[in-house]
């Protein structure tokens, strides 16, 4: 027992179900290495964890904040660079984010973007031809009228876009009109968020919900049932096109990038935690195997997944590059850019605030000039 290596991983993440495939597998591979994974239930566990004497070899976070904090993680790019051809395999686009700083903190997992899948049935139905790529905002939401349906009652029993309500699922649009939230460095929203672009593109969105009225209100009554149901237009990110494969639904979506906005930018933003290094671990060659095994070994992983895979190899041994819905989202990679959010922790925590005040433009009519212009005291 005296030759047994251990490896402790500390995860803020509910579904464990990859983490757990990649422990067995690993250990099988290593029958000296026994790893145990602790659960989390936020970003401050986790904080505190890694300052502690006690602190796990790798930390598992969504998100990117805890990853901003300087000298709580291993900085892996060299770690990269000592493999011949890693650094090329790795996606460019998920590593311009993950490296912002020109540091790499963590390896992405759980990465996710943004595009829109629509109902083939649905447009079918109406007699209407599917949308193709470069089309515009304006012609994305005038097939989306065509695609509401309401009762004589004025419910709706089919929408035409199904869309939430968070500044993140708006950011995107933010950024293809040519706005950002907050600055480069992440250190203040003035002279970004309560800039014309930002709002201009706000305007837009709000319309779809208040003029239009294609997208669901937030406390709208509905007979349109559930997103899979009666929405013609989806934005979904990653996660709801891994419920399509799963369910054996690839036949009846098809998948195409979202509508080009006035400004005329080719960006979209990206999700991802991440798993790193603590600075603190005594294991670390150790937990850099686990990490390449994790990340970067595994295509089983992605079979069912709701995740994207960061290298290219890694994409093409599981199917991604030539899958009827995975292929546009790989390709998609290319455009994204870092996130406000990514930026400035101040800029993520105010998310709520943020999301009560879009609730107050959708629904009450507040002037989207003068509240969004408000929001440089976020960040």
């Amino acid at each position: 027992m005296s030759n047994v290596k251990s490896l402790k991983i500390m995860t803020e993440f509910q579904h464990l179900d990859n983490l757990m495939d990649a422990k067995a597998s690993f250990e099988k591979a290593h029958p000296d290495v026994v790893i145990t994974i602790e659960q989390a239930a936020d970003h401050a566990e986790s904080h505190r964890a890694l300052q502690s004497d006690e602190a796990p070899d790798i930390v598992e976070s969504g998100g990117w904040s805890i990853f901003n904090r300087k000298g709580l993680f291993v900085d892996l790019l060299p770690r990269v660079e000592e493999i011949p051809g890693l650094k090329d395999d790795l996606n460019p686009g998920v590593m311009r984010v993950a490296g912002k700083d020109g540091t790499l903190p963590g390896l992405p997992v759980d990465v996710a973007l943004p595009l829109i899948l629509y109902k083939r049935e649905l447009f079918d139905n109406a007699g209407l031809p599917y949308p193709r790529e470069g089309w515009t905002w304006e012609e994305m939401i005038e097939t989306a009228k065509k695609l509401t349906l309401r009762n004589e009652r004025g419910v709706a029993t089919q929408f035409g876009l199904g869309f939430g309500v968070d500044v993140e699922e708006f950011e995107p649009f933010v950024m293809r009109n040519g706005g950002r939230y907050v600055s480069p460095d992440g250190t203040t929203a003035r002279g970004y968020a309560d800039q014309l672009p930002v709002i201009e593109a706000y305007r837009l969105l709000i319309d779809a919900y208040r003029v239009h009225r294609v997208i669901r209100r937030p406390g709208e009554p509905s007979e349109a049932g559930e997103l899979h149901e009666g929405f013609a237009l989806i934005f979904g990110f990653a996660w709801f096109a891994g419920a399509v494969v799963r369910y054996g639904l690839e036949d009846k979506y098809g998948v195409v990038g979202l509508p080009r906005m006035p400004g005329g930018e080719n960006a979209n933003m990206i999700y991802m935690g991440a798993a790193g290094i603590s600075a603190k671990s005594p294991n670390r060659e150790l937990a850099w195997a686990f990490l390449r095994h994790y990340a970067l070994e595994r295509p089983e992983a992605f079979r069912q997944a709701n995740t994207l895979p960061i290298t290219r190899s890694l994409a093409e041994r599981s199917g991604y590059t030539v899958h009827p819905v995975w292929r546009r989202y790989i390709e998609e990679l290319d455009f994204v850019q870092t996130s406000g959010f990514y930026l400035s922790e101040k800029w993520n925590s105010s998310r709520q605030l943020i999301n009560e005040e879009i609730i107050r433009m959708i629904n009450e009519g507040a002037d989207v000039a003068r509240t969004i212009r408000g929001w440089t005291r976020f960040a």
